[in-house]
C-alpha cells in the first residue's frame, strides 16, 4: 500500500470536515488526466482502491487531498512519474520571462530588508535544479538551497549552490530571507514545517510563500463538466489547496504576519523608476489590494 490518510485539518487541527470531491484513482475522469500527464509511467495497479478526494474544513475553509502518497509514494512520484531530465530542460531553455522575474524577486528582498546583498543570508527552501539560487547569488546574497531529490542536489552543486539537505541540522545558523516557491502544496504537514522554517528566520527575517491560488475550487469541482487539471488541486501532487484566507492563517499560527511589498513596473522597483501617471497609480493600487487580499503569494515577518 502507497497510500496514507490524512482525516484531520493541518491548519486549525479540526476533524469536522465536508467532503467535496470523491472518486477513485482509477476512474476514468481521474485516470485519463493521470495516465496522459504523467505518460503512462504509473502502474494503474497501485492506485486502485484509493480515493482521489478533497475535504474542506469545516472550521477554517481549508481544502486538502486526505489520501496522499506515503515517503515510498513520493518518492515514485518525483523521481520516477515525473521526467527529471524533462523538468532540467524545461529550466534550460524557459523563456527570458522566468529569469527577469526571478531578478525582480531577489531585487526586492535587499529592498525590503534594507541591506547590501552581501550582508543577507537567504535559504531557498524546495529549490529544484537551483536556478532562483543562482540568481541570487549573481546579485551579490549568500545563497543556500534545500531540496530531496539528489538529482536536483548535484545539479545545483556543480553549478556553486551550496546545498542543506536537512532543515533540521543547521545549527546556529539563521536566514534574513527563506523563499518558499511552489512547495506548501506539495507536502505532508505543512504548519509543522513552516514552522520549523519560522525557528531558521532571524529576528527581523522575511519569508516569502507562494502556491498555487485555490480560490473557486470549491464551485469548480462541484460543476457537472469539472475535469482534473494541473492547478491547486492537482490530483496527487497539490494535495494542499490554498486560498489567500487560508495561507494567511496558516502564517499567522507560525507566528508571522503579512508585509507590504511593492509593486514592480517596467524595470525597477515602483517608487524608483516609473512614471507617476494615473494609469500606473491604478495598477500599483490594483496590484496591492490583490495580493494582500486575494493573492496566494505573500511575504511575512515574525511578529
Amino acid at each position: 500500500m502507497m497510500f496514507e490518510y490524512r482525516s484531520i485539518c493541518d491548519i486549525c487541527g479540526s476533524e469536522q470536515a465536508e467532503i467535496l470531491l470523491s472518486l477513485h484513482f482509477t476512474d476514468p475522469l481521474v485516470w485519463n488526466f493521470l495516465a496522459n500527464y504523467y505518460e503512462n509511467k504509473i502502474d494503474r495497479q497501485v492506485l486502485i482502491d484509493t480515493k482521489y478526494e478533497l475535504v474542506k474544513c469545516r472550521q477554517c475553509g481549508f481544502i486538502w487531498q486526505p489520501y496522499i502518497l506515503n515517503s515510498e509514494g513520493m518518492d515514485m512520484l518525483y523521481n520516477q512519474w515525473i521526467s527529471a531530465e524533462q523538468s532540467k530542460i524545461k529550466k534550460q531553455e524557459a523563456d527570458i520571462a522566468l529569469y527577469s522575474g526571478y531578478a525582480r524577486q531577489v531585487e526586492l528582498i535587499a529592498y525590503l530588508l534594507k541591506k547590501k546583498p552581501s550582508n543577507i543570508d537567504i535559504l531557498d527552501f524546495g529549490m529544484g535544479w537551483g536556478y532562483w539560487c543562482m540568481m541570487a547569488k549573481a546579485f551579490g546574497y549568500k545563497v543556500a538551497g534545500a531540496e530531496i531529490s539528489l538529482e536536483r542536489i548535484a545539479y545545483a552543486q556543480n553549478n556553486g549552490v551550496e546545498v542543506i539537505e536537512d532543515i533540521t541540522q543547521v545549527g546556529e545558523r539563521r536566514f534574513d530571507f527563506i523563499n518558499a516557491e511552489q512547495v506548501f502544496e506539495h507536502i505532508n504537514q505543512p504548519l509543522y514545517t513552516l514552522n520549523i522554517l519560522v525557528g531558521l528566520l532571524k529576528k527581523d527575517g522575511i519569508i516569502r510563500l507562494s502556491v498555487p491560488n485555490g480560490q473557486g475550487i470549491e464551485s469548480a469541482v462541484k460543476k457537472v463538466k469539472w475535469r482534473p487539471i494541473h492547478d491547486a488541486v492537482h490530483p496527487l501532487e497539490h494535495i494542499n489547496c490554498f486560498t489567500n484566507k487560508t495561507l494567511m492563517r496558516m502564517a499567522g499560527l507560525a507566528g508571522l504576519v503579512p508585509i507590504q511589498q511593492p509593486h514592480m513596473l517596467g524595470q525597477g522597483l515602483l517608487g524608483k523608476s516609473y512614471n507617476r501617471n494615473l494609469k500606473s497609480w491604478v495598477t500599483s493600487l490594483g496590484g496591492k489590494y490583490y495580493r494582500r487580499y486575494w493573492g496566494t503569494t505573500l511575504y511575512f515577518q515574525r511578529s
